[in-house]
């Protein structure tokens, strides 16, 4: 395969991104330090940097750079990013996002940040923010830690605009020198783990997502309000029926709601598989908390109809609160855009994550945002494209976790399954409709097919099922399954002996201490089946056809809006919306093989699929066009 030439030179060619980082012949080094340290995002237009400094590293020569506030231009500082190999930070977003504000084109640098390749070193042996902040990275390597007083000040609240100017200064340096020497520290870990694949994918998609979060999400706010209003309406009906039936009952007491659940309703507690006793708080009182109603099965008309009505009333305040006050708020008050935050670094597989940006309303507070990766599917169709020239596209890599969990398990059945179009989600309706699933019992297979999705790929992250129904499915999965179950299992062999696992894509995941139980049960099984195919799913061929997708539309009428686990969200202007569907297919299959080979080495042997869907709305579209690519380049295309 051949280079891209239509892409930047890091991407085009992206094992010179690596040898570059290893020849260290030209970088930059740079933090800057800004109004309000808590706020200091660059979306945030009342925060300004206060302090900017850098060193400038050639041929082994180190020339070191500032400026102030009261010296704010900062042309120096770009020209010099700009003539550099690449850049070096720490939490680098920070200053990707200020770098793109001040009009620097975030596609043409190429960057190394010490946050993201200490997470790669780290793996899942830490999610913690704090076991990856700059101060106890650097002490971890033997360096020394924050000295400064401003660093004191910083953890106690005080803005940098209000320090002493020098004082700032030499904290910023301070940072830049404890950059510097990570960075070098760092190097010989990358390359003696063989891990530099892995960091150059997460530094090339830090660029990128710093970007997207500046472009923001659009909501229809018509469509906001009629959804706030029809919620809350049937919130307060349902919660009116619910104390009506309830008569007399304190339902936010759990003594109350104890008396009426076992007593008057006549309920079983729930039992602890592990103790053979009822679930009871740390004062050994019987548990009611939401977790535990779950649990309670109903034998009766009047249990039915409370389990019903408490499990709704909990579903519509859950909704409210967490997703409709805020998008309303948003709307009435944020000009109906909202700017999210995808977070590298944060989950045990690499996998992004999201949090809501914190607002400010002016009838709820503070309110903090909606974390998009985990929208109710109803919800997406209220982000629209506000501009009526503009849609919104989405493409998703098609039972992406199941085509990497038969390539890691070299398994023929389900290859076939994923070559011969099988609808695997069927397989699982079949079986819970015949074992006569509660919620399944008289629906066709048609029916079935969307409610039996979440049990469909469970047995491949090691779930043995809770019910008899859902026990016999996870049975039937791994039998039909068994080069991806007897792969999964060796896992576990290997963990038990090492206590860790060395990927096929080269990450190293680590379970120190992990054992078997008397009973043949490996402790870890979930996270020890599931790391690898998530982590190269959702961790690595996503941000791989993330940034290609990223690149590819510079000067096109398509702009990212999102990423959520497996899919690009994104705004496509009405001309474009052919274009669109072949660079989604492009970017998501031929870029991911190519990407994979040239870089990680790995040879991906099973096809590749993308669904995509264009319309008014996210999520809302009249056909949703599905492509499956062959390594060898075959296609095949059906509609939905």
């Amino acid at each position: 395969m051949t280079a891209h030439t239509s892409l930047p030179w890091f991407v085009a060619n992206p094992n010179k991104a690596i040898e570059a980082y290893k020849s260290r012949t030209h970088y930059v080094v740079v933090d800057l330090e800004t109004t309000n340290a808590d706020k200091g995002s660059a979306l945030n237009y009342d925060n300004h940097i206060v302090v900017a400094c850098w060193y400038v590293v050639k041929n082994g020569r180190t020339i070191k750079k500032h400026k102030v506030a009261d010296e704010y231009d900062l042309k120096e500082l770009e020209d010099d990013i700009r003539a550099a190999q690449f850049v070096v930070a720490h939490n680098a977003k920070f200053e990707c996002q200020w770098f793109h504000r001040m009009g620097i084109d975030l596609r043409d640098i190429l960057l190394f940040d010490t946050f993201l390749a200490e997470w790669v070193i780290l793996s899942n042996r830490s999610m913690s923010m704090r076991d990856l902040s700059l101060d106890t990275t650097t002490v971890r390597y033997g360096l020394p830690g924050k000295q400064h007083v401003a660093g004191t000040l910083l953890h106690m609240g005080v803005c940098p605009s209000v320090m002493p100017k020098q004082w700032v200064v030499d904290y910023c340096f301070d940072d830049v020198e404890l950059t510097f020497n990570l960075f070098n520290a760092q190097l010989k870990v990358l390359e003696r783990d063989s891990l530099f694949h892995l960091v150059l994918v997460r530094n090339l998609c830090c660029t990128c997502l710093a970007e997207i979060e500046f472009n923001g999400c659009e909501l229809d706010g018509d469509e906001v309000n009629k959804e706030f209003v029809a919620t809350r309406d049937e919130y307060e009906r349902t919660l009116k029926e619910l104390s009506e039936f309830a008569s007399g009952i304190k339902l936010r007491s759990p003594k109350s709601l104890i008396e009426f659940l076992y007593g008057k309703l006549g309920f079983t507690p729930p039992v602890d598989p592990r103790t053979k006793k009822p679930y009871v708080t740390g004062k050994g009182q019987l548990s009611v908390n939401s977790d535990i109603l779950s649990k309670l099965t109903a034998k009766t008309e009047e249990q039915k109809r409370f389990l019903g009505l408490y499990k709704k009333v909990n579903k519509l305040s859950s909704l409210l609160t967490k997703n409709l006050l805020f998008f309303k708020g948003v709307v009435d008050e944020y000009d109906s855009v909202y700017y999210g935050v995808l977070n590298q670094g944060s989950t045990g597989t690499g996998r992004l994550s999201s949090s809501g940006r914190t607002l400010e309303f002016k009838l709820e507070g503070k309110s903090r945002g909606v974390q998009l990766q985990n929208l109710p599917r109803a919800y997406k169709r209220l982000f629209f494209a506000q501009d009526p020239d503009w849609l919104v596209g989405e493409a998703d890599g098609s039972q992406l976790e199941f085509r990497v969990g038969a390539d890691q398990g070299h398994d023929e059945v389900a290859k076939a399954a994923i070559e011969n179009g099988e609808d695997i989600h069927s397989d699982t309706a079949a079986v819970l409709i015949a074992e006569k699933e509660e919620g399944f019992v008289g629906l066709s297979l048609k029916d079935a097919r969307q409610p039996a999705k979440p049990q469909t790929f469970a047995p491949m992250y090691g779930s043995n099922g809770k019910t008899p129904a859902t026990r016999k499915y996870a049975e039937f999965f791994r039998n039909k399954y068994k080069g991806m179950y007897e792969t999964q299992r060796s896992w576990t062999l290997e963990v038990l002996k090492t206590g860790k696992l060395v990927t096929p894509y080269g990450m190293i995941f680590y379970w120190p201490g992990t054992t078997m139980k008397p009973s043949g049960y490996v402790e870890n099984t979930t996270s020890i089946f599931n790391y690898p195919i998530q982590g190269f799913a959702t961790g690595e061929i996503i941000p791989i056809a993330l940034v290609h997708f990223w690149h590819r539309t510079r000067d096109m009428l398509i702009k990212i809006w999102n990423t959520v686990h497996d899919s690009i969200v994104s705004r496509v202007h009405k001309s474009a919306v052919k274009e669109y569907e072949e660079l989604s297919k492009q970017c998501l299959t031929h870029d991911v093989y190519w990407f994979l080979s040239e870089v990680y080495r790995y040879n991906f042997e099973v096809p590749l699929g993308v669904g995509i869907k264009v319309g008014k709305h996210w999520g809302v579209s009249d056909v949703e066009k599905v492509y499956s690519v062959w390594p060898d380049g075959r296609e095949t295309y059906v509609e939905k």
